[in-house]
């Protein structure tokens, strides 16, 4: 009788080396290839050096940071990690629209929104317009108790006080988006004169914060829902819907649902912008060499599945994309 074929039957670095073609080339049935090339991707991330909160460059001598960031192709940056800084954000959208996952809650960000993330609060960009810019200001937590006063910082830094995010007049908007727009240009100059900007930009979005109107209350999404985008971020991609709501508890059914409900989206299509982004992140960090190697690490079947969804999702096929580069 043939035995059954197990982890350890496979070299060490077969799915990393080989990936999912040739483990099957190697007689390994399909599930267990799959299986192997998910524990070889947890295996990695788990040996990577340990970075709980994503570092954000900062010089020391400076209290924070501005920036302005433009999504110019909406697949590729639409669901990026979810992650977490040390440090207070907010975010401007001077264009376009986006969908933003902060803990368990989804907030919906059209042009004009201004939202703050606590320190340490995992957040993640589920849905980018193609037209959307948006001005990141960043401090570190210590000068925002300096600058604000203590109430005012105990609410920004909160992760308990709810999400502080509000609807700004156009007028409002204009001036705020000019205030940190100065404050960029004199990054690499004065140390002092960087300093006090970043202050001014912080005092200034507070006060713009207040006097705007409060946007709707965000949606808190579903436990399943929740469960499923934090797989996603590791071994969940290379699961089936059926397996991924085995995980989360519910029936795959149930779970393509509740995606449509509470994200506007199809379980197919999050799990299928993932997966992209995975590819491009192998590609670009340089892990992967090739388009078909990128597919299969980054959670597709095979090269073809990964032209299939990648034509479908951008209206081109990848060999279009390196020409446009």
């Amino acid at each position: 009788m043939r035995r059954a074929f197990g982890f350890t039957d496979l070299p060490s670095s077969a799915p990393g080396r080989f990936g999912f073609a040739n483990c099957m080339l190697l007689g390994v049935p399909e599930h267990r290839a799959r299986c192997a090339i998910a524990s070889h991707f947890v295996r990695r991330v788990r040996n990577a050096p340990s970075m709980p909160y994503q570092p954000i460059n900062v010089p020391q001598s400076l209290v924070g940071r501005v920036h302005l960031e433009a999504f110019t192709n909406p697949v590729w940056r639409q669901m990026i990690a979810r992650h977490a800084h040390r440090f207070l954000e907010a975010h401007l959208l001077v264009r376009g629209s986006a969908v933003i996952a902060m803990g368990n809650q989804r907030v919906d960000l059209p042009t004009g929104s201004l939202v703050w993330i606590p320190p340490r609060t995992e957040h993640l960009t589920l849905e980018a317009s193609p037209t959307l810019r948006r001005w990141c200001l960043c401090l570190r937590v210590g000068a925002v108790r300096r600058i604000l006063s203590r109430d005012d910082a105990a609410l920004l830094l909160s992760r308990s006080g709810g999400i502080q995010c509000a609807q700004l007049a156009r007028v409002e908007l204009q001036e705020l988006t000019r205030v940190l727009g100065d404050v960029a240009a004199q990054v690499g100059k004065s140390v002092s004169v960087t300093n006090a900007g970043l202050a001014y930009a912080l005092t200034r979005a507070h006060l713009a914060l207040c006097r705007s109107t409060p946007s709707d209350e965000p949606v808190t999404l579903h436990p399943a829902v929740a469960r499923a985008l934090s797989l996603m971020q590791g071994d969940g991609l290379f699961l089936s819907r059926d397996e991924l709501a085995a995980r989360c508890r519910v029936g795959p059914t149930h779970l393509s649902r509740l995606f449509v409900q509470e994200l506007g989206q199809s379980l197919r299509d999050v799990r299928s912008r993932k997966r992209l982004a995975r590819c491009q992140e192998l590609l670009a960090s340089g892990q992967c060499d090739s388009l078909t190697e990128a597919a299969l690490e980054g959670g597709f079947g095979s090269y073809s599945q990964f032209h299939r969804v990648f034509t479908r999702l951008t209206g081109r096929s990848p060999s279009g994309r390196k020409q446009s580069r």
